[in-house]
């Protein structure tokens, strides 16, 4: 919508008065024939606020695995040397190869994941410029077909040089196994 020429949707738009905030005000104590006698123009005097009755808050427990707590000696270096003396005290008792052996295997499982995770990433990326390349994808099939066929007419036409390769497999696969 465009502008109005209506002055007053002007005004009343620009205008914003913010609502009337009702304060509150204590209560008055009961006046008593006496008081009213001798202070007529005495402000009305404040009431004292009752105590608040709440109870203490019982303090949590701590948790025991949060509740342990590490003192580090006070004096030179901090924690930078205390590192250091536990790896020496690692060292010199002989339980870094302890250590190592407990960590073994986890640490070469990482590891092959990682190398995995790598292998395919590489593999990955080697197809998919593969497949970029127009009439490649085409042509690696084709060449595909033509070494399987080579392959079944030169070994697989004839019974023995069919057994041949029927026994390589075999052999193979029970290598594959361990059976």
């Amino acid at each position: 919508m465009g502008p109005t020429d209506d002055v007053k949707s002007e005004v009343d738009s620009s205008l914003s008065t913010p609502a009337p905030v009702e304060q509150a005000t204590p209560p008055e104590p009961p006046s008593t024939p006496t008081e009213s006698a001798a202070e007529p123009a005495a402000a009305p005097k404040p009431s004292p606020e009752p105590a608040p009755t709440s109870q203490p808050s019982p303090e949590p427990s701590p948790d025991p695995a949060i509740a342990s707590t590490v003192t580090i000696p006070a004096g030179e270096g901090g924690e930078w040397d205390l590192l250091q003396e536990k790896i020496q005290s690692w060292i010199d008792g002989n339980q870094l190869s302890s250590l190592w052996q407990q960590l073994k295997l986890p640490v070469q499982i990482i590891g092959g994941v990682i190398v995995f995770v790598l292998v395919l990433q590489v593999y990955g990326g080697i197809i998919r410029t593969i497949a970029a390349v127009p009439l490649a994808p085409g042509l690696l099939e084709l060449a595909g077909l033509i070494a399987v066929a080579n392959f079944s007419a030169r070994r697989l036409v004839k019974t023995s040089e069919r057994k041949q390769v029927l026994q390589s497999l075999r052999e193979r696969w029970t290598q594959v196994v361990g059976r």
